[in-house]
């Protein structure tokens, strides 16, 4: 039954991979490939283990072919991310795979290699293309799981009601709000203030929606196949500080680095210095793992710098205290949550928060510095200007039309700049006020309104689908 199974994922995720080229699939199956011929040689070392003199030291064979074999992926990872004429679909998240496979398989977290398994961990097509990034052990766990489960109507309903949601943070919110991001990001120098600001905050919420989304509707389809992926995206805007961000942003990347990147450094094994170099280190690699201008390292710098600062003041009020708990395990305990002042305090750590993790965004999407810097000096000096033709006829989709044309508002003179600010406020509310789109679906009481909700927006948005963009993770 398993074989079946994995045949059956393996052959679909094939099929679905094509629908983006068959230069695309040509990489991917060579990557395949060649991780195969690594692996095979490298259980096969591991029950019979040698060694080899090496500049007058012996080292373990199997540890030799291990690095030969991180090599040759993150050296074809870099050449079509520095050289290559395209980037292929989704290299960035298989290669990681195949580097956690092989590392797990020499350190002894996987027994034996098994084709088939092996095959259904890195094809698996909701995980495909943008994450999560799953070690091999729990992927398989969660298989064997899945295995053992019947098929439930409950289930599907939820599942459905997720990838409704999933698709209209992605085809209504994020490409609605990407047409009007891209519009400015090309006439950056006739922006006002509040414009200029409204594109940075735009380009975040942009971001969340198109992330978020296909995080909602790989998680609905791998609850269809009775696989439960981790949550990768748990409301990262409402994080407190940065440290908090990136326990909720993209989650399984971050796992990622902690164990074959800051851990191998030394994480905090080797002092207070070398372990905020450690973590400048990881932020710095992710920003280039991004992309490879010089605009994604500051974004990288940014957040590296500012994490380590508040892991800094966190381990000083620490020692203040003469409390042993860290900064991210410290729970606030004692204090009134439910007092207006707490909450109050909060929501400032929140915004504040926001707001610096809206300025590097601005470096990640400007093409140049330049360009970054460009915008900063508008939100500062543009001035009260009318906003810009395209920016305004990004937000005029026919619903919002026919709403506004039924009402008084259509004879104001700036009626359709309305729309903008209609999007603004259901970006806020959906992504500041709304709980987690995955825990909802799965604890939320089923019924006509969930019902009629998961009908309008999944109807809703394949009547808009014309003309949809990529996710903007699949360039990564």
């Amino acid at each position: 039954m398993r074989i079946l199974v994995e045949l059956c994922i393996i052959l679909g995720s094939l099929c679905f991979y094509t629908l983006f080229g068959m230069q695309n699939l040509a990489i991917l199956l060579m990557s395949i490939c060649f991780n195969i011929c690594t692996s095979i040689p490298m259980s096969f070392m591991r029950e019979h283990s040698t060694e080899l003199s090496l500049f007058g030291k012996k080292i373990a064979v199997q540890k030799l072919w291990l690095s030969f074999g991180i090599i040759f992926n993150i050296v074809l990872l870099l050449f079509f991310k520095l050289w290559g004429v395209f980037l292929p679909i989704a290299i960035s998240f298989y290669t990681f795979n195949q580097i956690s496979y092989i590392v797990d398989l020499e350190r002894g977290d996987i027994e034996k290699f098994e084709i088939m398994d092996y095959l259904a961990y890195i094809l698996f097509f909701p995980k495909l293309l943008q994450g999560p990034l799953m070690g091999y052990g729990e992927f398989n766990a969660r298989l064997t799981e899945a295995l053992d489960k019947s098929f439930e109507y409950e289930t599907f309903l939820r599942a459905m009601y997720l990838f409704s949601i999933g698709l209209f943070k992605k085809v209504i919110m994020a490409d609605t709000i990407g047409k009007a991001v891209d519009a400015n990001f090309e006439w950056l120098v006739g922006m006002g203030s509040l414009e200029a600001v409204m594109t940075a905050v735009f380009y975040s919420f942009q971001l969340y929606f198109d992330f978020s989304g296909y995080c909602d509707m790989a998680a609905a389809v791998s609850m269809l196949l009775g696989i439960e992926l981790p949550i990768n995206f748990d409301s990262p805007y409402k994080a407190v500080n940065i440290v908090d961000f990136w326990k909720r942003w993209h989650i399984t990347l971050t796992k990622f680095f902690t164990k074959y990147l800051y851990i191998p450094l030394g994480g905090n094994r080797k002092g207070e210095v070398r372990t905020y170099i450690n973590f400048m280190i990881i932020f710095l690699v992710s920003g280039f793992w991004h992309g490879t201008g010089w605009t994604f390292i500051v974004w990288g710098a940014m957040h590296g710098v500012l994490y380590v600062v508040t892991r800094w003041i966190g381990k000083r009020k620490e020692a203040g205290t003469g409390t042993a708990k860290s900064e991210l395990a410290k729970s606030d305990t004692g204090k009134d949550e439910t007092g207006i002042g707490y909450r109050l305090v909060n929501a400032c750590k929140i915004v504040l928060t926001f707001m610096y993790v809206t300025a590097a965004w601005v470096f990640f999407r400007a093409k140049t510095i330049e360009d970054a810097l460009i915008l900063f000096g508008q939100i500062f000096r543009g001035g009260v200007r009318p906003f810009g033709n395209n920016f305004s006829a990004a937000f005029q989709i026919d619903e919002l039309w026919y709403v506004l044309k039924v009402t008084p508002l259509m004879k104001l003179s700036n009626a359709w700049e309305l729309c903008a600010w209609i999007f603004m406020a259901v970006s806020v509310v959906m992504i500041f006020f709304c709980p987690n789109a995955i825990r909802r679906c799965k604890e939320c009481k089923l019924g006509v309104g969930t019902t009629l909700m998961t009908v309008l927006l999944l109807v809703w948005s394949v009547v808009s689908f014309g003309g949809v963009s990529t996710f903007l993770y699949m360039n990564f």
